[in-house]
């Protein structure tokens, strides 16, 4: 395991601003967050924000409540609502997009397109065994692959049939559904048509393998990569997943050839991120990795205040983390509480930025997520979406 120094002094030291260099908390100031923001909505459990090429900063919302917006389009200079589209009663999963849509799914037993032009509901197609499962079963966002929308079922607690399923993007309709022997370890991801292929998913699943499943539903290829394996990233033709095995793995996207394995020190929890032929991972062994895309060598790690649960993810030469707070993990361990929970700001280098503290419960509650979109960092908390000032990507 790796040594106790800054992940050390940050658990045991309460007042951090004085102790590290580039590190403000929340001592001697209100219950805001600790960084300048350019400004704060009041969403109820934001779901992660994302902005298409050509469209507002949407976001969902986890809330379970008929009153809350399925998604909402904010304007990303402002934060103020453009738009916003309800739907039924029932906790709804995180958005999905391509160049025209964002998708979701909710307990209410409905997927549901949002043209976010118009503002309006596109389509609206009926799911089945959803409204009774456990909460996990909407925890992943709907995968846009070739002319497919496909939306993973998949709960935690063995009370639905984990699937795949395969709907049109312009009017919903099923195309194809590919049962799971078992739960989705993470999210999946979509993979470009090449060599002869459709175009598809590569889906991680609880077992201990990865899938590809073509938008006809049939399985291209399965790999056993070892036990729980992570979110999925696919960037030109290779596959990136972190394994409970403690590795990073590169894989054919056309194959499911494993290219490389690069060790790591514990599990991954949150997806890869792949860059400028790097990919950027960090998991909960308290270290954010860089490593060469092409190769698997390291090139770079840095030690952190807690496991890595979401990020990283880039604007520009930076990099955004999010470490700490609470994570749901497929299998028996269900939501895991890490402390403390920080937001860490890196150069592509590896260099150290910024790093910020969260040592009380923030305004709008406990920091879930951050992420990069459009140009802008935004931070999901229990009831309030913030983008940061742009300055705390330059702190030095």
């Amino acid at each position: 395991m790796p040594s106790y120094s800054r992940r050390d002094a940050l658990k045991t030291i309460p007042a951090l601003a004085a102790g590290l260099a580039g590190c403000r908390s929340l001592t001697g100031r209100d219950d805001s967050l600790p960084m300048p923001t350019a400004w704060t909505a009041d969403v109820r459990t934001p779901t992660r924000a994302v902005r298409p090429p050509s469209g507002p900063l949407l976001v969902g919302t986890e809330s379970q409540f008929r009153d809350d917006p399925m998604v909402s389009a904010l304007d990303p200079a402002t934060g103020e609502e453009r738009w916003a589209v309800t739907g039924g009663k029932g906790r709804r999963s995180p958005l999905g997009f391509d160049d025209r849509h964002a998708y979701l799914f909710s307990r209410a037993e409905r997927a549901t397109a949002v043209d976010y032009e118009a503002g309006e509901r596109a389509w609206s197609t009926e799911l089945t065994g959803v409204d009774r499962a456990d909460p996990g079963v909407v925890q992943y966002p709907p995968a846009v692959a070739g002319d497919t929308v496909v939306v993973p079922i998949s709960g935690v607690e063995h009370d639905v049939v984990d699937r795949l399923l395969g709907l049109s993007r312009e009017e919903g309709d099923r195309r194809f559904r590919a049962d799971l022997p078992a739960s989705l370890a993470g999210a999946p991801a979509p993979v470009p048509p090449g060599d002869g292929s459709q175009a598809g998913v590569v889906a991680p699943v609880l077992d201990g393998t990865l899938r590809r499943f073509a938008t006809d539903g049939s399985e291209s290829w399965r790999v056993d990569v070892g036990p729980s394996p992570s979110s999925v990233t696919v960037a030109g033709d290779t596959v990136f997943v972190g394994s409970a095995t403690e590795e990073l793995l590169a894989l054919d996207a056309a194959t499911g050839e494993v290219r490389w394995r690069a060790p790591l020190q514990n599990t991954v929890f949150s997806r890869p991120l792949v860059a400028d032929g790097r990919v950027y991972v960090g998991g909960a062994d308290y270290f954010l990795y860089a490593f060469d895309a092409a190769s698997g060598t390291r090139l770079w790690r840095d030690e952190l205040a807690a496991p890595v649960t979401r990020g990283p993810t880039r604007v520009d030469d930076r990099l955004v983390t999010v470490v700490g707070s609470d994570i749901l993990v497929r299998g028996h361990s269900g939501t895991v509480p890490f402390d403390p929970t920080a937001l860490y700001v890196h150069a592509t280098d590896g260099t150290l930025v910024d790093e910020q503290l969260f040592e009380r419960t923030p305004d709008g509650g406990r920091v879930n997520w951050a992420v990069a979109a459009g140009g802008g960092v935004y931070v999901g908390q229990e009831w309030q979406l913030a983008r940061l000032a742009p300055g705390v990507l330059d702190a030095e």
